[in-house]
Protein backbone atom coordinates (compact mmCIF):
# COMPACT_ATOMS: atom_id res chain seq x y z
CA UNK A 1 0.00 0.00 0.00
CA UNK A 2 1.63 3.45 -0.85
CA UNK A 3 0.33 6.97 -0.36
CA UNK A 4 -0.25 10.01 -2.95
CA UNK A 5 2.03 10.19 -5.63
CA UNK A 6 5.46 11.38 -5.59
CA UNK A 7 5.27 14.55 -7.32
CA UNK A 8 2.49 15.67 -4.97
CA UNK A 9 4.71 14.09 -2.04
CA UNK A 10 7.22 16.24 -2.43
CA UNK A 11 5.50 18.78 -3.35
CA UNK A 12 3.52 18.94 -0.19
CA UNK A 13 6.94 18.10 1.91
CA UNK A 14 8.89 21.03 0.50
CA UNK A 15 6.01 23.47 0.91
CA UNK A 16 5.93 21.89 4.89
CA UNK A 17 8.96 22.06 5.28
CA UNK A 18 9.43 25.86 3.92
CA UNK A 19 6.59 27.22 5.70
CA UNK A 20 8.48 25.74 8.86
CA UNK A 21 11.53 26.97 8.20
CA UNK A 22 10.36 30.11 7.82
CA UNK A 23 8.15 29.94 11.11
CA UNK A 24 10.92 28.93 13.04
CA UNK A 25 12.30 32.41 13.09
CA UNK A 26 9.62 33.26 15.32
CA UNK A 27 10.22 30.26 18.10
CA UNK A 28 12.76 31.91 20.05
CA UNK A 29 9.90 34.94 20.27
CA UNK A 30 7.20 33.07 21.50
CA UNK A 31 9.91 31.09 24.32
CA UNK A 32 9.69 34.85 25.85
CA UNK A 33 5.73 35.42 25.49
CA UNK A 34 2.90 34.01 27.51
CA UNK A 35 2.97 29.99 27.98
CA UNK A 36 1.78 28.32 25.47
CA UNK A 37 0.89 24.32 24.74
CA UNK A 38 0.69 22.47 21.75
CA UNK A 39 -1.87 19.43 20.71
CA UNK A 40 0.03 17.00 18.18
CA UNK A 41 -2.50 15.46 15.78
CA UNK A 42 -1.73 12.29 14.70
CA UNK A 43 -3.62 9.45 12.71
CA UNK A 44 -2.08 6.28 11.67
CA UNK A 45 1.07 4.79 12.76
CA UNK A 46 2.60 2.15 9.96
CA UNK A 47 5.75 2.17 7.14
CA UNK A 48 3.65 3.21 4.35
CA UNK A 49 5.59 5.38 1.57
CA UNK A 50 4.54 8.99 1.07
CA UNK A 51 1.44 8.94 3.28
CA UNK A 52 1.23 12.14 4.94
CA UNK A 53 -0.96 10.83 7.75
CA UNK A 54 0.63 7.76 8.57
CA UNK A 55 3.99 8.38 10.29
CA UNK A 56 6.61 5.50 10.51
CA UNK A 57 7.06 3.16 13.22
CA UNK A 58 10.39 4.36 14.13
CA UNK A 59 9.48 8.24 13.64
CA UNK A 60 7.40 7.71 16.02
CA UNK A 61 9.07 6.33 18.74
CA UNK A 62 11.44 9.07 18.28
CA UNK A 63 8.84 11.63 18.67
CA UNK A 64 7.63 10.32 21.61
CA UNK A 65 10.69 9.31 23.40
CA UNK A 66 11.70 12.94 22.58
CA UNK A 67 8.75 14.65 24.28
CA UNK A 68 8.73 12.27 27.54
CA UNK A 69 12.76 12.99 27.51
CA UNK A 70 12.51 17.09 27.41
CA UNK A 71 9.44 16.46 29.75
CA UNK A 72 7.09 18.05 27.56
CA UNK A 73 4.48 15.74 27.24
CA UNK A 74 0.76 16.32 29.22
CA UNK A 75 -2.16 14.37 29.84
CA UNK A 76 -5.82 16.32 28.66
CA UNK A 77 -6.52 16.90 32.22
CA UNK A 78 -3.57 19.26 32.79
CA UNK A 79 -4.51 20.49 29.13
CA UNK A 80 -7.93 21.28 30.55
CA UNK A 81 -6.95 23.12 33.39
CA UNK A 82 -4.08 24.84 31.85
CA UNK A 83 -6.61 26.42 29.52
CA UNK A 84 -9.05 27.28 32.52
CA UNK A 85 -5.87 28.97 34.37
CA UNK A 86 -6.01 26.12 36.75
CA UNK A 87 -2.64 24.63 35.94
CA UNK A 88 1.30 25.89 34.94
CA UNK A 89 2.48 23.71 32.56
CA UNK A 90 5.75 23.40 30.97
CA UNK A 91 7.11 25.53 28.32
CA UNK A 92 6.04 23.86 24.85
CA UNK A 93 4.47 21.48 26.51
CA UNK A 94 2.08 18.92 24.32
CA UNK A 95 -0.55 16.64 23.92
CA UNK A 96 -0.34 13.71 21.92
CA UNK A 97 -3.86 13.33 20.23
CA UNK A 98 -4.54 10.62 17.66
CA UNK A 99 -7.63 11.04 15.27
CA UNK A 100 -9.82 7.84 13.68
CA UNK A 101 -9.24 4.92 15.74
CA UNK A 102 -7.29 2.93 13.35
CA UNK A 103 -6.22 -0.52 14.08
CA UNK A 104 -2.28 0.86 14.20
CA UNK A 105 -3.50 3.27 17.20
CA UNK A 106 -3.80 0.10 19.29
CA UNK A 107 -0.84 -2.27 17.95
CA UNK A 108 2.11 0.42 17.59
CA UNK A 109 0.84 4.08 19.08
CA UNK A 110 -0.54 2.83 22.06
CA UNK A 111 2.49 0.54 23.02
CA UNK A 112 4.70 3.17 22.36
CA UNK A 113 2.77 5.94 24.64
CA UNK A 114 2.50 3.52 27.36
CA UNK A 115 6.08 2.58 26.85
CA UNK A 116 7.70 6.01 27.09
CA UNK A 117 4.97 7.23 29.89
CA UNK A 118 3.48 10.03 27.34
CA UNK A 119 -0.34 10.85 28.28
CA UNK A 120 -2.16 10.99 24.69
CA UNK A 121 -6.08 12.01 23.52
CA UNK A 122 -7.82 9.35 21.75
CA UNK A 123 -10.91 10.70 19.13
CA UNK A 124 -13.09 8.23 17.71
CA UNK A 125 -16.48 8.09 15.56
CA UNK A 126 -18.51 5.71 17.54
CA UNK A 127 -20.47 3.83 14.36
CA UNK A 128 -16.64 3.05 13.00
CA UNK A 129 -15.46 1.40 15.65
CA UNK A 130 -15.03 -2.75 15.12
CA UNK A 131 -15.67 -1.84 11.16
CA UNK A 132 -13.43 -2.62 7.63
CA UNK A 133 -14.45 -0.33 5.20
CA UNK A 134 -13.76 -0.51 1.58
CA UNK A 135 -11.20 1.70 0.61
CA UNK A 136 -9.92 2.13 4.24
CA UNK A 137 -6.07 2.43 4.79
CA UNK A 138 -6.66 0.07 7.86
CA UNK A 139 -9.20 -1.51 9.54
CA UNK A 140 -10.78 0.46 12.82
CA UNK A 141 -9.94 -1.14 16.50
CA UNK A 142 -12.78 -3.31 17.95
CA UNK A 143 -14.94 -2.21 21.35
CA UNK A 144 -12.53 -4.83 23.17
CA UNK A 145 -9.59 -3.40 22.26
CA UNK A 146 -11.21 0.21 22.69
CA UNK A 147 -11.83 -0.82 26.32
CA UNK A 148 -8.62 -1.73 26.86
CA UNK A 149 -6.64 1.60 25.81
CA UNK A 150 -9.38 3.05 28.13
CA UNK A 151 -8.42 1.24 31.12
CA UNK A 152 -4.68 2.73 30.52
CA UNK A 153 -3.46 5.93 32.60
CA UNK A 154 -3.20 9.04 31.39
CA UNK A 155 -4.67 7.86 28.02
CA UNK A 156 -8.44 9.91 27.76
CA UNK A 157 -10.92 8.67 24.30
CA UNK A 158 -12.78 11.49 23.50
CA UNK A 159 -15.41 10.97 20.47
CA UNK A 160 -15.19 12.41 16.72
CA UNK A 161 -18.77 12.27 16.12
CA UNK A 162 -20.95 9.36 15.37
CA UNK A 163 -20.29 8.99 11.56
CA UNK A 164 -17.15 11.39 11.27
CA UNK A 165 -19.45 14.08 9.56
CA UNK A 166 -18.90 17.29 9.29
CA UNK A 167 -20.82 18.94 11.66
CA UNK A 168 -20.24 22.53 9.89
CA UNK A 169 -22.30 20.83 6.88
CA UNK A 170 -25.29 19.50 8.94
CA UNK A 171 -28.21 21.36 10.38
CA UNK A 172 -28.13 22.53 14.17
CA UNK A 173 -30.14 19.38 15.05
CA UNK A 174 -28.25 16.49 13.04
CA UNK A 175 -25.25 18.01 14.63
CA UNK A 176 -26.40 17.64 17.67
CA UNK A 177 -27.30 14.24 17.44
CA UNK A 178 -24.14 13.42 15.66
CA UNK A 179 -22.25 14.92 19.05
CA UNK A 180 -24.69 13.16 21.59
CA UNK A 181 -25.42 10.46 20.27
CA UNK A 182 -21.20 9.65 20.34
CA UNK A 183 -20.99 10.82 23.62
CA UNK A 184 -23.61 8.23 24.78
CA UNK A 185 -22.36 5.54 23.22
CA UNK A 186 -19.06 5.50 24.09
CA UNK A 187 -19.85 6.22 27.80
CA UNK A 188 -21.92 2.75 27.49
CA UNK A 189 -19.28 1.06 25.55
CA UNK A 190 -16.55 2.10 28.02
CA UNK A 191 -18.32 2.40 31.49
CA UNK A 192 -16.37 6.10 31.46
CA UNK A 193 -17.58 9.93 31.11
CA UNK A 194 -16.76 11.19 27.56
CA UNK A 195 -16.17 15.08 27.58
CA UNK A 196 -14.04 15.75 24.79
CA UNK A 197 -14.35 15.79 21.07
CA UNK A 198 -12.54 16.37 18.16
CA UNK A 199 -14.22 17.98 15.04
CA UNK A 200 -14.11 15.55 11.59
CA UNK A 201 -12.10 17.62 9.40
CA UNK A 202 -11.64 20.22 11.60
CA UNK A 203 -10.99 22.92 8.99
CA UNK A 204 -12.98 26.44 8.71
CA UNK A 205 -15.80 25.39 7.24
CA UNK A 206 -16.48 22.54 9.73
CA UNK A 207 -16.96 24.44 12.87
CA UNK A 208 -18.04 27.97 14.44
CA UNK A 209 -19.64 29.43 17.26
CA UNK A 210 -22.63 27.59 16.84
CA UNK A 211 -21.15 24.33 16.67
CA UNK A 212 -19.21 25.13 19.46
CA UNK A 213 -22.39 26.20 21.46
CA UNK A 214 -24.18 22.66 20.61
CA UNK A 215 -20.92 20.54 21.64
CA UNK A 216 -20.98 22.50 25.16
CA UNK A 217 -25.31 21.59 25.42
CA UNK A 218 -24.31 17.79 23.96
CA UNK A 219 -21.97 17.36 27.47
CA UNK A 220 -18.40 18.38 25.81
CA UNK A 221 -16.23 20.58 28.21
CA UNK A 222 -13.59 20.45 26.00
CA UNK A 223 -13.34 20.30 21.59
CA UNK A 224 -10.16 20.28 18.93
CA UNK A 225 -10.41 21.84 15.63
CA UNK A 226 -7.22 21.65 12.98
CA UNK A 227 -6.66 24.62 12.83
CA UNK A 228 -2.95 25.33 12.95
CA UNK A 229 -2.60 27.09 16.60
CA UNK A 230 -1.25 27.39 19.96
CA UNK A 231 -2.94 26.72 22.97
CA UNK A 232 -3.04 29.49 25.31
CA UNK A 233 -4.75 29.95 29.17
CA UNK A 234 -8.16 31.72 29.02
CA UNK A 235 -8.97 29.87 25.20
CA UNK A 236 -12.79 28.73 24.67
CA UNK A 237 -12.34 25.35 25.82
CA UNK A 238 -13.98 23.87 23.36
CA UNK A 239 -12.38 25.27 20.04
CA UNK A 240 -8.85 24.59 20.68
CA UNK A 241 -6.30 24.70 17.70
CA UNK A 242 -3.86 21.79 16.77
CA UNK A 243 -0.96 21.52 15.11
CA UNK A 244 -0.91 18.90 12.63
CA UNK A 245 2.92 15.89 12.27
CA UNK A 246 3.06 14.48 9.39
CA UNK A 247 4.58 11.44 7.83
CA UNK A 248 8.25 11.38 6.46
CA UNK A 249 9.79 14.35 8.35
CA UNK A 250 12.97 14.46 10.56
CA UNK A 251 13.21 14.82 14.04
CA UNK A 252 15.16 17.98 13.67
CA UNK A 253 11.79 19.26 11.62
CA UNK A 254 9.40 17.50 14.24
CA UNK A 255 11.43 19.55 17.76
CA UNK A 256 9.99 22.63 15.38
CA UNK A 257 6.69 21.53 14.44
CA UNK A 258 6.03 20.64 17.91
CA UNK A 259 7.59 24.22 19.18
CA UNK A 260 5.36 26.04 17.12
CA UNK A 261 6.79 26.85 14.13
CA UNK A 262 4.05 25.90 11.75
CA UNK A 263 1.55 28.67 13.17
CA UNK A 264 2.11 30.32 9.39
CA UNK A 265 0.24 27.96 7.96
CA UNK A 266 -3.00 29.67 9.52
CA UNK A 267 -3.18 31.45 6.73
CA UNK A 268 -3.67 28.00 4.50
CA UNK A 269 -6.35 26.84 7.20
CA UNK A 270 -8.29 30.61 7.32
CA UNK A 271 -8.15 31.46 3.41
CA UNK A 272 -7.80 28.02 1.51
CA UNK A 273 -9.41 26.17 3.27
CA UNK A 274 -11.47 24.62 0.64
CA UNK A 275 -8.67 23.34 -1.17
CA UNK A 276 -6.81 21.99 1.81
CA UNK A 277 -10.33 20.35 2.27
CA UNK A 278 -10.50 18.49 -1.61
CA UNK A 279 -6.97 17.40 -1.06
CA UNK A 280 -6.67 16.21 2.15
CA UNK A 281 -10.22 14.17 1.77
CA UNK A 282 -8.37 12.39 -1.54
CA UNK A 283 -4.96 11.46 0.41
Amino acid sequence: MTGISSRRWWTKKLTRTGVTLAGAAGVPLLSLGDTRAYALTYHRVGDVPRDPFCVSVRDFERQVAALAAQGRAVSLDDVEAFVRGARELPRNACLVTIDDGMLSTYTEAVPTLVKHGVPAALFVSSSLIGRSLDGAEEPYMSWAQLREIAALPGIAVGSHAHTHRSLGALSRDDAFIEARTSREILEDQLGRPVRCFAYPFGTTGDFDTGTDALLREAGYSLAFNSIHGAIRAGMNPVSLPRVKVEGGEPLALFELVSRGATLPWQVVDRHLWRLQRIREERI
